[in-house]
């Protein structure tokens, strides 16, 4: 097998596709060229999407990769993040020996619509798993509303899946007054990307459900620089502040750390949830 370059891991301009036993096929959103990484993020193969699966199944057999069956945990970042958010989560989840995918995809390119294609793609392409659940951080929620808004016959691994439990961190309910305010400016929206329309009250106003048949948990545990920033916006005259609609199974944890995937009860509830259902 010929040996390829390390590479940072696609967290910006490349999107997960298809996923193996932390192998990845990667699409760059621009070029539309394939590349396949192994589980240390080097490139192992690039060209069309059926090469990179041509070339990974010569490396099922070099690399003795074992089959993945039974369930599956697809984790979503958030804006401007990348799938290494989520390292402690999925230490945890890997200790109970299952798939979990973390996924990257170029929030900074396009928007929630966009990447609920690519997510499509990616389920879609999945085999020998049975039921799929989903941890979002941030606006990880409104991609995976959109992708179950897309037409039930391109979600074709419905057919083979069922759905298992969501868990939402922070996730995205309301508009966002600084989003608001950068969109007027055509150099921000150009400078943030598309998904910055997708903060605003016009963005979320008809923003999908999920589906009915989902048991989904809320954990709101709002970061310090997301603390220190509402602060700061309260001090403005124009700003006002507006109350998020809570349900009786919402969770709420106070943060103390920069990112709420440190914080052990955040994770605690998350594996609980998702591997019983309940908290």
């Amino acid at each position: 097998m010929k040996f390829d370059f390390f590479t940072f891991g696609g967290s910006v301009f490349w999107e997960d596709v298809f996923f193996y036993k932390k192998w990845r096929i990667q699409r760059n959103c621009y070029t539309k060229r394939y590349r396949l990484l192994d589980s240390w993020d080097i490139r192992r193969a690039s060209g069309t999407f059926e090469d990179c699966q041509k070339a990974f199944i010569r490396y099922i057999d070099c690399y003795e990769i074992t089959k993945q069956r039974g369930d599956m945990i697809v984790l979503l970042h958030g804006y401007a993040d990348s799938k290494n958010i989520f390292k402690p989560l999925w230490r945890r989840f890997m200790r109970t020996k299952a798939n979990v995918a973390a996924l990257n995809y170029p929030s900074l390119v396009r928007n929630a619509q966009g990447v609920a294609h690519q997510i499509l793609f990616f389920l879609n392409h999945i085999e020998s798993i049975n039921k799929v659940s989903f941890v979002t951080k941030g606006c990880g929620n409104l991609v995976l509303r959109q992708m179950f808004n897309l037409p039930l016959e391109l979600q074709t691994f419905r057919q083979n899946m069922r759905i298992g439990n969501i868990v939402e961190i922070n996730p995205v309910e309301r508009r966002s007054i600084l989003c608001e305010l950068l969109v007027r400016c055509k150099f921000f929206r150009f400078l943030f990307g598309p998904f910055l329309n997708d903060f605003t009250e016009s963005g979320l106003k008809n923003l999908p459900s999920l589906p009915s048949e989902c048991n989904v948990l809320k954990i709101f545990s709002p970061s310090i620089t997301h603390r220190i920033f509402n602060k700061l916006l309260n001090l403005l005259p124009f700003y006002a502040k507006e109350d998020v609609e809570s349900l009786p199974n919402d969770i709420f944890i106070k943060g103390t750390y920069f990112t709420p995937l440190k914080n052990e009860q955040v994770l605690d509830f998350t594996i609980k949830f998702i591997n019983n259902g309940k908290i």
